[in-house]
C-alpha cells in the first residue's frame, strides 16, 4: 500500500504478477486526481488479467464517504490504467461542482452576502455603546460526521461550522486554522 500526502493508494493485482514499474505508472498516474478534488481518502486499484482482456477498476473513496468507481479493459494495461484516470477525472470535476453548487449557490449570491456582513459590522463598530443581537444564524441538526462537516466547510467561505455529531449526539465547531488543517471543539 501507498500512502500519499493526502490520500492512500492500494494497488491489488488478480490472475498475474505485473512489474514493479506497472504499478509505479498507475500509483504516479492516481495521484495526479487529488489536483481535481482534494477530499480523496482512499483508491483502491485492481489490475487484473483474463486470457487477452486486461482491465483495471478504481474504487475512490472521498471524505464524505461518497464512493466513485470507473473500470476500462483494453489489450494494453497502461491504456485501461489511462482510460480509467481520465474517467475519475471527469466524475470528480463533475461531483465537485455539484459539492459546490448544492452547498454553497452562486458566487455572486456569496459576494452579496460578504457586502452585508462587512456592512453589519461597520455599523456595529459606530455603535458600540449599543450592544444587541444584531444577526442569528442556526447550525445544521442533521448529524453529520467531523469529516462530512470539514468538507461542508470547504464549500462555504465561513470561518467556522457549527453541527451536530453524529457519533457523540452533540453539538461540535470545526474551524479551518491557518495552516489549512481543521481544528475541532467538543464540550
Amino acid at each position: 500500500m501507498y500512502k500519499g500526502a493526502t490520500m492512500k493508494i492500494n494497488v491489488v493485482e488478480r490472475h498475474h504478477s505485473s512489474s514493479k514499474s506497472l504499478k509505479e505508472y498507475a500509483i504516479k498516474k492516481t495521484e495526479t486526481l487529488d489536483r481535481y478534488f482534494n477530499r480523496v481518502m482512499s483508491i483502491d486499484i485492481t489490475l487484473s488479467v483474463e486470457k487477452e482482456r486486461q482491465s483495471a477498476d478504481f474504487v475512490v473513496h472521498l471524505i464524505n464517504r461518497k464512493v466513485i468507481k470507473a473500470r476500462e479493459e483494453s489489450e494494453d494495461m497502461y491504456a485501461a490504467i489511462d482510460r480509467g484516470i481520465n474517467k475519475l477525472k471527469r466524475q470528480l470535476v463533475k461531483y465537485k461542482d455539484k459539492v459546490k453548487d448544492k452547498g454553497t449557490g452562486s458566487e455572486l449570491q456569496q459576494k452579496d452576502e460578504a457586502v452585508d456582513v462587512s456592512t453589519d459590522l461597520s455599523a456595529l463598530i459606530q455603535e458600540q455603546e449599543r450592544k444587541e443581537i444584531i444577526r442569528t444564524d442556526h447550525f445544521i441538526r442533521k448529524p453529520m460526521l467531523p469529516e462530512e462537516a470539514a468538507l461542508q466547510l470547504a464549500t462555504t467561505d465561513q470561518i467556522f461550522l457549527v453541527f451536530m455529531n453524529a457519533t457523540s449526539g452533540t453539538p461540535n465547531v470545526i474551524y479551518q486554522r491557518k495552516d489549512g488543517n481543521y481544528g475541532l471543539i467538543e464540550p
